[in-house]
């Protein structure tokens, strides 16, 4: 009886495994498992005309055709510590596990809650959570090992067309998943990230080289990492352009032949620069910026998946903002989209060792001040009589080891279709970019003086700054934007 019982075991298990985890998903679920990293989350505002709630009956049916729709929420990680770890499927769901209705919190708060929280790994439960507010927004936390930054949006998108189309009904929370699903392959399987000789020359002398003989010697980049993991709090705050800002800032950068995100990229180094002209110790900007890789690897946007990576620069501190500047970050990232799947092919030469590599930055310079990443343009038509999204906001965490600060861009595009709607659109087209600047603390005592505190802004390592960081944040993208609007430069 005991050997036919662990046989049915041993069978299910073999019915579930789907596939090893890749390198760069290890990358993400190994500084989980450490502590420095938690999810990802993104918010989705939905709204009817007749002011519909989001409850139970109404939500359920519609995430049940989500989860149908991607391999990637039916499925949880076995193993996560070890050199076997692989996604296993997942039988069921039970929905009442992982979606928490709650009125009283406020959107910063509740997305520095989500960004708190890790995910139980030995728990039966998939690597993603809903929280529903009472002004019916959605926040998604998801695990980075099986969605990157425009995996949020797909899911959003996902669940505006489920909204739509499902009628209100079953509000059971198990939804099985059927035996037949196939997660998508990892990004190295879909696309050449071998790195060159010379990324791997440029890789081996920055670990072996003279520390002033680096890009970083001078480079600003915030605290040091703290020197012992703890928590994962987070500061979020939300900032955001007003659409006719934002037409007449995208309307500029072309005009400069720039992007969004290169004029960005420059206004925050102009402003950093800036921040930072009082001590000549700093002579650059230790950079980052987040690269979609689904183009390169031929995946739809549709995905929910790990297909990222990022450039990283160390441009000279410069107080002037200028649109040359811009233009020629918005060429080299155009350049970069096949380059930067190279650092994903440098993970195999750690030859396993991503533990003891990640520990390795503790008490170290940070590898970035900032990181800026821009998921692009949320595509959310607006139709009469149903659910719409009127606002959509995304953060990340990586607090311990990772940028000083990140600017989270989204932009979301609604065009009303058929008669307009009695929601906050004020035209035919309205852009609204959220920005979520969230700048992090380890929680403990000891991280406070080491690291960046709310009410202590020089601990981010901005020499005479007397605001607060919403105030750096929105002076950062309100007013810089603003002047690069109307005046063509950063006076």
């Amino acid at each position: 009886m005991w050997l036919s019982i662990r046989k049915r075991r041993d069978q299910m298990a073999a019915d579930s495994y789907l596939r090893p985890i890749g390198l760069l998903e290890r990358f993400h679920t190994t500084r989980n498992f450490l502590g420095f990293d938690s999810c990802v989350v993104a918010s989705g505002k939905y709204a009817t005309q007749d002011s519909l709630p989001l409850t139970k009956d109404v939500l359920f049916p519609a995430l049940r055709e989500v989860i149908k729709a991607h391999p990637s929420l039916c499925v949880r990680l076995k193993n996560e510590s070890c050199s076997n770890a692989a996604f296993t499927r997942l039988h069921n769901i039970d929905l009442s596990h992982i979606v928490e209705f709650r009125d009283d919190d406020s959107l910063e708060t509740a997305l520095e809650s989500q960004l708190a929280q890790g995910f139980d790994m030995d728990a039966d439960l998939p690597l993603w959570r809903i929280q529903v507010l009472g002004d019916n927004t959605v926040i998604l936390g998801i695990h980075h090992v099986i969605g990157d930054g425009l995996s949020t949006i797909a899911f959003h998108a996902s669940l505006l067309r489920a909204l739509r189309n499902v009628p209100i009904g079953d509000a059971s929370p198990l939804v099985q998943i059927p035996d037949t699903i196939t997660l998508l392959p990892p990004v190295e399987a879909a696309t050449n990230v071998r790195p060159s000789l010379s990324t791997i020359f440029d890789e081996v002398y920055k670990l072996f080289a003279p520390k002033y003989l680096t890009s970083d010697r001078s480079a600003w980049s915030g605290n040091p990492v703290p020197s012992v993991s703890g928590g994962l709090r987070t500061h979020v705050r939300l900032l955001a352009i007003p659409a006719p800002d934002v037409t007449a800032f995208c309307t500029i950068c072309r005009t400069h032949r720039t992007t969004l995100t290169s004029a960005f990229y420059a206004l925050i180094v102009a402003l950093l620069s800036r921040m930072l002209a009082d001590d000549s110790h700093y002579k650059s900007i230790s950079s980052t910026v987040a690269i979609s890789l689904r183009g390169t690897a031929g995946m739809s946007g549709d995905a929910i998946c790990d297909y990222v990576s990022a450039h990283r620069t160390y441009p000279p501190a410069n107080a002037n903002f200028n649109w040359t500047t811009a233009a020629r970050y918005a060429t080299k990232l155009r350049k970069q989209k096949r380059k930067a799947r190279e650092s994903i092919g440098m993970l195999r030469f750690l030859f396993g060792n991503y533990v003891p590599y990640m520990r390795g930055h503790l008490g170290k310079k940070r590898a970035s001040g900032f990181v800026l990443s821009n998921l692009g343009r949320f595509d959310a038509r607006t139709v009469e009589g149903t659910w719409n999204i009127v606002n959509a906001v995304f953060a990340q965490c990586d607090v311990m080891v990772g940028a000083a600060f990140k600017m989270n861009v989204a932009t979301l595009w609604l065009v009303t279709q058929l008669a307009p709607l009695s929601l906050p659109l004020s035209a035919q087209k309205k852009f609204a970019v959220k920005v979520s600047g969230a700048l992090y603390t380890n929680g403990s005592e000891a991280a406070r003086n080491e690291f960046i505190w709310l009410q202590e802004p020089a601990c981010v390592g901005f020499p005479n700054v007397t605001q607060d960081v919403q105030t750096v944040l929105a002076y950062i993208f309100r007013k810089a934007a603003v002047y690069a609007v109307r005046a063509g430069s950063i006076a």
